[in-house]
């Protein structure tokens, strides 16, 4: 049985030059089933489980876990032990990972066309573990090491206070990593009742690229997914951005984060022009190639002031809300300074029109298209998508909207983000730090 199920390949796995379109399907379990065909060339395929439980699912008792569910993935389950899980993986010349976000948990895998059918069932086993009580402690340990390096990150840990700041330390804004004070808590009986809140297949979403979508529905309907028979639920509060600022002592050069409310990945319109928007104020890092962003505002700002060491824009979008703001590193008391010149430079770009802009354009579809060239970058793309939303583009097809991307669409979110309360975080020299007040009156568009 195990054999026949090894040797079988998909009969679309002779990859061929075409274009790509995305076929999703719902099974009767719930089980959203998504595919990504055509387009690449070469023996590899790609599968993914996206599951929608996140940091921003936890509370002040359960926070950690979803980090602890990344770290179980390639553990025992009820068909394998935890080191018969990683030798398939390894013996099958496949590669797998996990990744937990504020508002998922992606478990993948790359493989060759002949093994895609035996880590698809790795895959629904991975949502059966049956969390053995030294695996748990043992993952917790890691957890512990690996959230004391991401606090220890000093950009890592600026945005973790832009999230809290923005979101209040509700959902979006609770702590992505473990906090260290609450491992204790994380035992086998919490991790267990977590996997049954959330390890569900309406709660989770099967991706694949370079594999026929109609085999692919086959083989998943005839493996199970998760408990589907659990009626427990994990909370799903609805962020709520509010804003603020936050200012933290260091010795050092000073970081420095003006944010804003962005938008929601299900709003693909303003996507792909706070994308545009993005690629407008670039970034400002001295060893930028060219073609990369050195026409940017951000470049030239950095370029022509030397109390800032690096600047870069970001676009972080979430279910059901966003971040889009500028980071940046500057020397000596010249934090009022550099925020009074970023504000400046986002006014300027909402009335980016012309050339600037056609440029814009060209530098994010490139930037989309690259990134799309990886299948397992294309997985994700498509993924993302599809947990927020029915309607699913291709990489082409986003690269479509945004061309149609104009300038009242780059005046309308950027006036949109703006009349709400900024987000400020400073860490370092804090003495000359404006107030949300100052920075807001120069926000006139």
């Amino acid at each position: 049985m195990i054999g026949r199920f090894i040797a079988r390949n998909y009969t679309t796995s002779i990859f061929q030059e075409s274009k790509r379109i995305v076929e999703s399907t719902t099974l009767s379990n719930g089980l959203k089933v998504v595919s990504l065909v055509g387009g690449y060339t070469g023996p590899a395929v790609s599968l993914g489980l996206y599951i929608k439980t996140g940091s921003r699912n936890e509370t002040q008792e359960t926070a950690g876990l979803n980090q602890v569910l990344k770290g179980l993935a390639f553990e025992s389950n009820t068909n394998k032990l935890g080191l018969e899980v990683q030798r398939d993986i390894e013996v099958s010349g496949s590669t797998a990972f996990a990744q937990a976000s504020r508002d998922n948990l992606l478990i993948a895998l790359q493989t060759l066309p002949n093994r895609s059918l035996q880590m698809l069932n790795n895959l629904a086993n991975i949502t059966k573990p049956t969390l053995p009580y030294h695996e748990v402690r043992d993952v917790t340990e890691i957890i512990g090491k690996e959230s004391e390096a991401y606090n220890h990150d000093s950009y890592s840990s600026i945005f973790e206070s832009v999230h809290q700041t923005a979101f209040r330390g509700k959902t979006l804004g609770r702590p992505l990593v473990a906090p260290i004070c609450n491992l204790g808590n994380i035992t086998k009986d919490a991790v267990t009742n977590w996997v049954n809140s959330t390890y569900k297949p309406s709660n989770m979403i099967l991706v694949g690229v370079g594999l026929s979508h109609n085999e692919l529905i086959e083989e998943a309907e005839k493996v199970t997914f998760g408990n589907d028979e659990s009626s427990t639920s994990i909370s799903n509060e609805t962020a709520q951005y509010i804003g603020g600022e936050s200012l933290n002592y260091s010795t050092g050069n000073s970081k420095v984060v003006l944010a804003f409310e962005g938008t929601a990945q299900s709003n693909v319109k303003d996507v792909a022009a706070f994308s545009v928007l993005q690629s407008i104020l670039g970034n400002g890092c001295p060893k930028t190639a060219p073609g990369h962003g050195r026409t940017s505002r951000l470049f030239s700002l950095t370029k022509n002031n030397s109390n800032i060491v690096n600047s870069e824009a970001f676009n972080l979008t979430y279910g059901d809300s966003g971040l889009f703001g500028v980071v940046a590193e500057v020397e000596g008391a010249t934090v009022g300074k550099t925020v009074s010149l970023i504000t400046s430079e986002i006014v300027a770009a909402s009335k980016t029109a012309g050339q600037e802009l056609e440029r814009a354009k060209a530098i994010t579809k490139s930037s989309v298209l690259e990134q799309a060239e990886s299948r397992s970058s294309a997985l994700e793309f498509i993924g993302k998508q599809a947990i927020y939303t029915d309607k699913v583009l291709t990489p082409a097809e986003f690269a479509e909207e945004i061309s149609k991307v104009t300038s009242e669409d780059i005046k309308r979110v950027a006036k949109k983000m703006t009349s709400k309360k900024p987000t400020l975080v400073v860490v370092g020299d804090v003495s000359d730090a404006p107030t949300i007040e100052s920075v807001q009156s120069q926000l006139k568009l």
